[in-house]
C-alpha cells in the first residue's frame, strides 16, 4: 500500500461508522514490536494499523466495508 493510499484510508475511517466494538486478539511478540514500530513510523496508534492491514486483507476476502 502506498503513503496515498495510507492517507486516503485514515481519512476514510474518520468518516466511517464509529469505533464501537473491541476485538482482542493474542499475537506473537515479533507481530506486537512490528504493529507498534509501523504506527510509531506512520504517527498513528498501533490499534489504527492493525484495522487498515485487517481491512485491506478482508477485502481482498470480499467485504465491503461500504455496504453497511
Amino acid at each position: 500500500m502506498t503513503e496515498q493510499e495510507k492517507n486516503k484510508y485514515y481519512a476514510s475511517e474518520m468518516q466511517g461508522a464509529p469505533l464501537i466494538e473491541l476485538i482482542a486478539f493474542r499475537c506473537t511478540n515479533q507481530m506486537a514490536v512490528w504493529l507498534k514500530s509501523r504506527g510509531l513510523t506512520e504517527g498513528r496508534d498501533y490499534s489504527a494499523v492493525i484495522r487498515r492491514l485487517l481491512t485491506k486483507a478482508m477485502e481482498e476476502e470480499g467485504f465491503d466495508r461500504n455496504a453497511i
